[in-house]
This record gives structure tokens, C-alpha cells and sequence, in this order.
């Protein structure tokens, strides 16, 4: 492992300072009408049309733009009532223009209408992408602007796309965060430098292959000098009241732009279910389980974020990006009250009631650096990333259950469990980006991770007061894992046609040891993943597309780690060792119509999915959650996406999917079952902008899903809706929100599993109909970003990276 770690080391030691010499442009901005400075106001150059450098204007009406190549360029000045400035500029050494008149623009001025560039969906061969650059969506948050991207559904806080749950990247580098530790560092995460989100539900051989979709929020350069920030804070109100608030700070100076975000979230949840449960002997019921449960969940998390970029020179940059989890709270109170009728034998019936009380505290700390050097060819460049993470958690639980029987004495039972998780993980990457020539690319790189874990766990039964370790239910687990891989990808356009093919190889070693059963568990398999695209433009509003991807789910170390986790006397979760990789097959076709309708058929075979199944032991009358490979999971449909505005003022984006899901598994004895269901689902996002100066604005959005299948149960179906307002004051210093979720409560769903020996039913309330009010307050140097958002369409899309 040793040499391992030290090539690991030794293939990202290669940062470079490949130096070019670079210049600088300065000059100072007056008024012509009151000959006093004009501050922030935009000063960026252009080549072929392309910003490649920008910055603004101090209060003393200077402004400096840094790391210039030498070349040809046009300086573009602009100030909202002011005329724009062009002049056209040979740099070959540092310049300095001395004093540059704006002048007042008068009809400008006189007619001045405040727009809104509106947000657009756009395809490209192997992606989906969203783009919300200068649109107001780009004042919520990160979390809003993913819940409003077309094809992304967010449940309970939860994403799915295509039946799935999505990996969530930032530039292309992965987020290796929970579902739920990724919706509080995105929910705290201004929107304000996001460009696009890219939905790439097959995605190409430069991603890892692990997994399925992945959402990429693309992230632009911070153009406004000088610091600026934010404050937040919001109250909600479900069953119980909770509330969040943070602070986001951004600061760019010369060569360094550095953001930092910190928040505090204070959470108390609510769920209730209502189960029923009918223990068998082959077709006849021996007893009936009915349970009332209500859980209440309260936490106090931290999230702290920060990003530094340093550009040395135009063709070398170092950035680096670091996210810090930490929850010293954590608690979970469950009360169950179950009544059994014991239909076998008189007076065997009994009742209980069981309190367990859970206490966690983690962090999650994660650590990139990367670096990029672009090359003298325009698009030649070549990308490394370093990736640590430090995950520890530690949980306690107490378990106290009373019995009360018919016809014995009653009588108690109580255990307390000790678990502890430390998990470290670091990867190194290189890319390498070359055009080949205006209409072809080529890619490459190389990828190398380690994951080591080590748990354990302790349970201890309590008898008269006196705690005895409980050996049988203890013990120790350590696991390693390495994934090395490789890919190349290459494309190439044509007028009217354009492929794209790619192929990713990934080694995979792991070795997984249970101490106490002295049960060893090793893996070594090497897998192809081969990817390819073609799209074919039929005329000019009509573009057809196919594409494949091959993906692998691995089992995680929770999954294969044989841990027996009590959560009462008549329930636990446990992981299986044995469990295999599941290979997915997903194939789409797809038609574009107006670069606004897209329609999608597609297929995914995907072999020994992984589920965590929940099983009855009708020997025992316990209840299971396992680990468990399938046969087979097969899910095929039609897609319709749309985004295009109505009006000026109001805006719609529209996904429906009618699909079919496949679910094949063996039970005891041998016996092969296959679930199988068509459902639906679908979503309408209306967007609305009132009042003159457009600054209050709504959102309606409408979720509904017909019944489906998820594992070996059957869901009711669900619906989803909200409203939300938002109102900028004080010239969009502060921005007043007000959001209704789950309006209907239609997030009430039941849970059905009835075939071979599986008999049972839950109904689950989860605490999401709730009520919430924001704040949010910008201080700083806010006034480039409010100039940069009251300009025209055309200048705002002059203003990439």
C-alpha cells in the first residue's frame, strides 16, 4: 500500500510554474457631466468577441486589469447611463490610458427599461444544460436553482432524476457529501457565480463510472473587485419550528478571488407511521404486527466553505477549495407502540411500547487543490486535482422496551449501542484537453482513489441494571479500497452531423476484514466502460441524437460491512460481505425540436442493482434491512422536457416521463419474483416577474407521481406543491422571501409489499407541508453586480469566462 500512496504522490507532484510574461492595462473613468469618478463600472478586454479578461472600476474611478498576454484586444467600458466605450489597443507592454471620459447617454437614460435575461435549456452532444447566467435566478440560492432545473425532481430534500439519485459535481469535481449534507451546503450557497447546470444522464468516459446521472453546477469567475457579501437567515415552520442562517463573503483583488461561506442550521423534525405487519406460514397468517411510530429529530449543524483561486500568470492557475461539516448535535427520539394478535394460540397476544433514543456527532471535512495551465493553443490545456476527505461519526443509542402480555407477567427489555466511523479518502486526477482543429477534440487522464475505513461497533444488554457486552452483536471492521483508471475520449463535428466516443477502464482492489468472525472479504476485477454520442441535424429546428454509456454501482463500505445494528428487539439493518458490483447498460434516442421541445426514449439494464431490502423473518417475526443484490433491475420510458418563455413575464419549464420499472430478485427457497409497474411522473415550474422595476417575482411549482415500484414494494403515488415570492428592496440591497411547500400535504405516500411470503403495509407523514420566511442582505461592493444585471441580453452574454 505504501508504494501506492507514494505514486499516488508522486503523479500529483508535477505543479508547475510555467511562466509567461504578462501585462497590465490601467486607466482612470470620469463623468463627462460632473467630471467626478465613475466607480464599478465594467472595464473588460475582448479577442474575436470573447471577454478574456475583466475587472471594475474603484471609487477613485481606476481601474486595472492584470495578467494580459501580449496580443490584439478591444477595451469595452460600461456604465449604465453612460455610453459605452471601445478602443481597439495593441499590448505588447504594461499601458497606462490616463483619463477616459464617459459620456452621458441621454436617451438612454430617458427611456430606460430595467430586463431580465431569462433563463434557457440547451443541448449539447453528451448533456442537458440549464443556463442561468444574469438571470434573476441567480439571486436564490444553489439548492433553488437545482430544484428548478428541468428533469430534476426534489423530494423531501432529496434529488432524483430518471428514478435515480443524481451525483452532484462543482466544476467538474465531485461533491462527496450525503443527499442531506449536500442539501445544507448548497442550501446556504448563493447562486450568484453559477453559469449553467449541466443533467448528463449518460455521462461521458472523463466522469467516473461509478453511479448515474450527474448534475454539474458550473461555476463562473467572480468578476466584481473588491468585497462584497451576504447575510441570511430563515424561519420555517412545519410541525415543529426551525430556522437557518449564514454569511457569504467574496473578495478578489489583483490575482486572488476568494469566497467564503459559513451557516447554522437549527432543525426539528416530525414523521409518523403507521405499519402493519402479517407474519406467515407459507399462505396462512400466524400473527398480525399493527405500530404506531413517531419519530422527532433535532440537530445543530455548521457548514463552513471556502475557495481561494490564485492566477500566477494567463496560463496558470492554482485553486483551492475547501468544505468543513460539522454536527455536534444530533438526536433522534422514536416511540413505537405495536399491539401483536398471535393467531396461532389463545391468550398469546401482547402489546409493547419502545423508546430508542439516538445520539450522533460527525464531521466531514473536504479538501481540493487544483491546478490548470492552458497552453499557446487556444482550448489546449491540461487540469490536476488532489481530493482529501476526513468523515468520523460517532453514534449512541439506548433502547428501552416494555412488554405487556395477556396471559404471563409483563416484563422489560433494554440494550445500548456505541458505533464509531472514521473513513479517509484521497484521490488524485490529471486531464488533458486538446483541439485538434476547429471541429474536433481530444481528451485523457488518468485517475487514482484509496477509501479507508474502519468501524466498529459495541452492544451491551442491560439485565438488572448491569450492562453485559453482548459479543455476539459487536465488532470491529476495517476497510481499503483502490480504484485506478484511466480514459480517452474524442469528437468531432461536421456541418450538419457530430460524434463523440469515449472509453474509461477502472481497476478496482478492496479487501474488507471482520475482526471478531475473522470473515475476510477481498474483490479484484478490472471493467470497461465505454461511452458514445451522435446527434444529426434533420434541418434547422429539427436535431435527432442517440447515445450509450456503461456504469458501475460498487458497494459502498456500509454495505459490506457485516455489522448487525439493532434498532429494537424486532428490527435491525445489517450489511452482506458477498455483495457484487452492479453493471448498468443505459441506451437513448432523442429528438430536439426549436431548441425548446426535447423528446427521449431510453433503456437501462442494470445487473445485480443493489438494493437495501426490507424483509419479514417469519420464523423470528423480525423485521430485516439488508443488503442484497438483485437479478436484474430494467426501467425504460419516453421523456418530454420543455423551458420557453409565455410571456415577458412569465416563464415555463415542463417534464413528463411515462416509464416502466423492472424489478427481478430471489427470495428463500429459490423462489425468482418480478415486480414490474408503468407509472408517471411529472413536473410544472411557472416562473412570474411583476411590478414595473421587476422586483417582485413567484414561482408555482406542481410535482406529481402516479404509483411505482421501488424494490419489492409498491408506492402510492404522491404530489407536490409550493409557491414561493421573493421581493428585492433598498435597490436589491435586501431580498424578502416567502415560501408555502407541500401545500396539498400530498407527501403522504404508503408503502406496499405483498408477494411469496412478504406481507406488509406502512404509511409514512413525513414533516414537509411547511411555511418558511427569508432575508437575505447585500453589503459591500454590490454595485457591478446590480449594473451587470440591468443590462441588455447581448451584453450579458459577452460576459463568460
Amino acid at each position: 500500500m505504501n508504494l501506492k500512496i507514494t505514486s499516488l504522490i508522486v503523479l500529483f507532484t508535477f505543479f508547475t510554474a510555467v511562466g509567461q510574461e504578462t501585462y497590465q492595462v490601467t486607466g482612470k473613468l470620469i463623468a463627462s457631466d460632473s467630471e467626478t469618478a465613475v466607480s464599478f463600472a465594467n472595464a473588460v478586454l475582448l479577442q474575436d468577441g470573447e471577454v478574456v479578461k475583466g475587472s471594475s472600476s474603484e471609487t477613485t474611478g481606476t481601474f486595472l486589469i492584470e495578467n494580459i498576454t501580449a496580443g490584439k484586444y478591444t477595451l469595452n467600458i460600461s456604465f449604465l447611463g453612460y455610453k459605452t466605450y471601445n478602443k481597439t489597443m495593441e499590448v505588447r507592454s504594461n499601458l497606462n490610458l490616463g483619463t477616459i471620459v464617459l459620456q452621458k447617454d441621454m436617451e438612454a437614460l430617458d427611456g430606460v427599461t430595467i430586463t431580465h435575461k431569462k433563463p434557457s435549456l440547451k443541448r449539447e452532444i453528451d448533456r442537458l444544460v440549464f443556463n442561468i447566467q444574469g438571470t434573476p435566478l441567480t439571486e436564490e440560492n444553489t439548492w433553488e436553482v437545482l430544484r428548478r432545473t428541468p428533469g430534476v425532481i426534489v423530494i423531501n430534500n432529496t434529488l432524483s432524476v430518471k428514478n435515480g439519485s443524481p451525483t452532484v459535481y462543482i466544476n467538474d469535481r465531485k461533491v462527496h457529501l450525503s443527499s442531506s449534507e449536500i442539501y445544507q451546503l448548497l442550501e446556504g450557497t448563493p447562486a450568484e457565480t453559477i453559469k449553467s447546470v449541466e443533467v448528463i444522464t449518460n455521462p461521458p468516459a472523463r466522469y467516473d463510472a461509478q453511479g448515474g446521472t450527474i448534475l454539474n453546477i458550473v461555476m463562473e469567475k467572480n468578476l466584481i473587485v473588491g468585497y462584497h457579501g451576504s447575510v441570511y437567515g430563515n424561519f420555517t415552520q412545519g410541525v415543529f419550528p426551525r430556522y437557518n442562517g449564514g454569511i457569504n463573503q467574496f473578495y478578489k483583488r489583483g490575482k486572488f478571488n476568494i469566497f467564503g461561506n459559513y451557516n447554522y442550521t437549527h432543525n426539528k423534525l416530525n414523521r409518523d407511521n403507521d405499519e402493519e405487519i402479517n407474519y406467515l406460514d407459507n399462505a396462512t397468517t400466524t400473527s398480525v404486527w399493527n405500530s404506531l411510530i413517531n419519530r422527532n429529530e433535532r440537530s445543530n449543524q455548521h457548514n463552513f466553505s471556502l475557495n481561494v483561486d490564485y492566477e500566477f500568470d494567463a496560463k496558470n492557475t492554482v485553486r483551492f477549495s475547501g468544505s468543513f461539516l460539522y454536527l455536534p448535535y444530533w438526536k433522534r427520539d422514536t416511540e413505537t407502540n405495536s399491539v401483536i394478535d398471535d393467531q396461532t394460540a389463545a391468550n398469546e397476544d401482547f402489546s409493547l411500547q419502545a423508546i430508542n433514543k439516538f445520539n450522533q456527532d460527525k464531521h466531514n471535512l473536504g479538501l481540493n487543490l487544483d491546478y490548470v495551465h492552458k497552453f499557446e493553443k487556444e482550448g489546449e490545456q491540461l487540469s490536476a486535482n488532489v481530493h482529501y476527505t476526513d468523515y468520523d461519526k460517532a453514534n449512541d443509542q439506548s433502547v428501552a422496551t416494555d412488554y405487556t402480555v395477556v396471559a404471563n407477567p409483563n416484563f422489560s427489555t433494554a440494550f445500548t449501542t456505541h458505533a464509531n466511523q472514521r473513513t479517509n479518502i484521497l484521490s488524485g486526477q490529471v486531464d488533458y484537453e486538446l483541439p485538434i482543429s476547429e471541429t474536433a477534440n481530444f481528451e485523457a487522464g488518468a485517475k487514482v482513489a484509496n477509501i479507508d475505513t474502519k468501524s466498529n461497533l459495541q452492544q451491551f444488554n442491560i439485565i438488572n441494571d448491569i450492562s453485559t457486552l453482548d459479543v455476539d452483536n459487536s465488532d470491529i471492521f476495517d476497510y481499503d479500497e483502490f480504484i485506478y483508471a484511466a480514459y480517452v475520449s474524442y469528437a468531432k463535428s461536421w456541418e450538419d452531423w457530430s460524434i463523440k466516443v469515449g472509453f474509461r477502464g477502472e481497476q478496482t482492489e478492496l479487501r474488507g476484514n471482520s475482526v471478531s468472525t475473522n470473515q475476510v472479504n477481498t474483490q479484484n476485477y478490472f471493467e470497461l466502460f465505454p461511452t458514445a454520442y451522435i446527434s444529426h441535424k434533420v434541418s434547422e429546428k429539427v436535431n435527432v441524437y442517440a447515445d450509450f454509456s456503461r456504469r458501475i454501482q460498487r458497494p459502498s463500505f456500509d454495505d459490506l460491512n457485516p455489522f448487525r445494528f439493532n434498532f429494537t428487539d424486532f428490527s435491525f439493518a445489517a450489511g452482506n460481505p458477498r455483495l457484487q458490483p452492479a453493471i448498468r447498460n443505459m441506451y437513448k434516442i432523442g429528438v430536439e425540436i426549436n431548441d425548446t421541445f426535447f423528446i427521449e426514449a431510453y433503456y437501462a439494464y442494470n445487473k445485480s442493482a443493489i438494493f437495501e431490502l426490507t424483509l419479514q423473518d417469519n420464523d423470528s417475526d423480525i423485521l430485516q434491512y439488508l443488503a442484497s443484490n438483485i437479478e436484474k433491475n430494467v426501467d425504460y420510458g419516453l421523456d418530454f422536457i420543455t423551458y420557453f418563455p409565455v410571456s415577458d413575464t412569465w416563464d415555463v419549464s415542463f417534464v413528463s416521463s411515462v416509464f416502466n420499472m423492472s424489478d427481478t430478485f430471489t427470495l428463500g427457497d429459490n423462489v425468482q419474483t418480478t415486480q414490474s409497474k408503468w407509472s408517471l411522473y411529472t413536473t410544472l415550474d411557472n416562473n412570474f416577474t411583476f411590478l414595473k422595476d421587476k422586483s417582485l417575482t413567484a414561482n408555482l411549482s406542481i410535482l406529481y407521481v402516479s404509483d411505482n415500484i421501488q424494490g419489492l414494494s409498491e408506492v402510492s403515488g404522491t404530489n407536490l406543491v409550493a409557491l414561493s415570492l421573493r421581493k428585492t428592496l433598498w435597490n436589491k440591497k435586501a431580498t424578502l422571501s416567502l415560501t408555502l411547500s407541500d401545500i396539498l400535504n400530498g407527501q403522504e405516500f404508503t408503502n406496499t409489499t405483498r408477494f411469496v411470503n412478504q406481507n406488509s403495509r406502512y404509511f409514512s407523514n413525513y414533516d414537509t407541508q411547511t411555511i418558511r420566511v427569508g432575508l437575505r442582505y447585500n453589503f459591500g461592493n454590490t454595485k457591478l453586480q446590480t449594473n451587470q444585471r440591468t443590462k441588455s441580453s447581448a451584453e450579458q452574454e459577452r460576459l463568460k469566462d
